[in-house]
């Protein structure tokens, strides 16, 4: 019972903590915003606590939870209006995203281009994360798609930044894949 009235609260906090931020623009495009939680370079594990509307270090075992490997290759946050309901499939918060640009302080909110999609298995669970630019990144070389270089780099970094075997790889998927997944998960359905 206690479980149940937590994840009615949660979801009734992420309902009303996030503000409408997908929109369709004049081409019919989806725009979507995302909140970053750890800046690209640094290696602490925060999340944000939607009671209390700030972020947090994650704590494990009584110690702040530190990333035992390279730093983030990404801005790492969620993408706002979405949340992954445990009941089909999902673990209980928004659908992660990476932004691939310079470092973005915690707490931005970012008007993102998803444009591709990396699919994992956490502890036996999908886990699947959107990989995103800015909509305004003057990256031209990653404007619609990932490059095999950039695909391992952030592949080997999310298969190992937890320690060895941990996190397994299944797929890569493309843009209309990473948007399908928004749209699965999306609050404004």
């Amino acid at each position: 019972m206690f479980k149940l009235l937590t994840q009615i609260i949660l979801i009734f906090l992420i309902f009303i903590g996030c503000s409408v931020k997908e929109k369709k623009s004049s081409n019919e495009k989806k725009s979507f915003t995302a909140v970053v939680e750890i800046s690209a370079g640094t290696n602490k594990k925060y999340e944000y606590n939607y009671r209390k509307e700030s972020f947090e270090v994650e704590i494990i075992n009584g110690k702040e939870r530190v990333i035992n490997y390279l730093p983030y290759p990404g801005n790492y946050g969620f993408i706002t209006n979405t949340y992954m309901d445990p009941k089909i499939g999902g673990d209980g918060d928004a659908l992660d995203v990476l932004i691939i640009s310079e470092s973005i302080d915690q707490g931005s909110e970012v008007k993102i281009n998803p444009i591709g999609i990396l699919k994992l298995l956490d502890g036996g669970e999908e886990d699947h994360k959107v990989i995103a630019i800015p909509q305004d990144s003057k990256m031209n070389f990653i404007k619609d798609s990932l490059t095999h270089s950039i695909k391992t780099i952030i592949q080997t970094w999310f298969c190992n930044y937890k320690g060895p075997n941990k996190t397994k790889y299944i797929s890569w998927g493309n843009r209309n894949e990473a948007i399908d997944e928004i749209r699965k998960w999306s609050l404004n359905k």
